[in-house]
């Protein structure tokens, strides 16, 4: 009897949110797009990361003097720059402004007589990370060359060592970010729930529900889990799409890894704790505005 009774209240409740064909469509397609999106703008991060970027530089000696070309030369061979060529009559802020280089170095006339410095000019939105490198890195060359030092590295090394962690991977784009807005995405079921809490509260619906002979327990259960059931299926798309979709748009993979079966437990308490805030969004707002305001809200702050 209880069985058939929530097996009803259950086929009542999917009948209505299906009818929202909108809603239920902006559930699947919002994550995918979340994912396809901000995976396209983590691709260069990423590169960057596991390739390391190069420092791109424009050199100009003006000097032409023995130290200045071997300092030029040594700048150049480096493994860790890229020279850029300065086009004609393109002067040093409109290099930076087209994103053609990182940095300007200029060997200035007197260089040989120590009588000027090496200058360096570089793009103001220039991470800083990159910044300090690359002035660490010509500070180096410019020492090899007037203290007459055929490799300062190898001079380093005996006195300082860098240890590395074997075998570090870094996530790509799509393992990162395949799962955090799938669950991201799963919190937005607190929206139509909390609103259909609402409207079947506003219009009677719930009240009559509550004069048969059904268990008020029961009747809250079956609107559950309807929506607990949409929150588990989304997961589970979002992952199909990682693997069989996005691997295909970007050039990065998606594997759900040796545990994947560990991701079943996850899902059913995330699940779980994004349907209860939906019954708690509904708990607290008066009108439906109030439910989809503070249901996207607390979503948005708790991601």
């Amino acid at each position: 009897m209880i069985f058939r009774q929530l097996k009803e209240l259950i086929k009542k409740e999917m009948l209505i949110l299906l009818r929202d064909k909108q809603t239920v469509l902006l559930l699947f397609l919002m994550p995918v797009a979340l994912i396809l999106f901000l995976s396209l703008a983590m691709e260069g991060v990423w590169t960057d990361k596991l390739t390391g970027r190069k420092i791109q530089l424009v050199i100009q000696n003006e000097s032409n003097s023995p130290k200045a070309n071997l300092l030029e030369e040594k700048i150049r061979s480096n493994k860790l720059i890229e020279e850029v060529t300065r086009p004609a009559g393109m002067d040093d802020d409109k290099i930076f402004a087209e994103g053609r280089a990182h940095a300007i170095v200029t060997i200035p006339k007197g260089f040989d007589e120590s009588e000027k410095p090496v200058e360096m000019y570089f793009d103001p939105v220039i991470d800083a990370g990159y910044k300090i490198a690359t002035r660490s890195l010509i500070i180096s060359l410019t020492v090899e060359v007037v203290m007459g030092i055929d490799n300062l590295e190898t001079v380093v090394a005996n006195l300082v060592t860098e240890k590395k962690k074997p075998n570090k991977e870094f996530p790509t784009p799509l393992q990162q970010n395949v799962p955090a807005y799938a669950i991201f995405a799963m919190f937005f079921i607190a929206i139509p729930m909390s609103v259909g809490f609402l409207k079947e509260k506003k219009d009677g619906t719930l009240q009559r529900l509550f004069t048969y002979p059904v268990n008020t327990n029961l009747v809250i259960v079956g609107k559950i889990v309807p929506y607990y059931i949409i929150n588990v299926f989304q997961f589970i798309l979002m992952m199909l799409v990682g693997v069989y979709v996005m691997s295909h748009i970007i050039s990065f993979s998606f594997n759900l890894g040796e545990h994947r079966w560990h991701m079943i437990p996850v899902t059913i308490v995330v699940a779980a704790a994004t349907t209860g805030y939906g019954v708690l969004v509904a708990a607290f707002a008066k009108t439906t505005e109030q439910a989809s305001t503070l249901a996207a809200t607390g979503a948005i702050l708790m991601a």
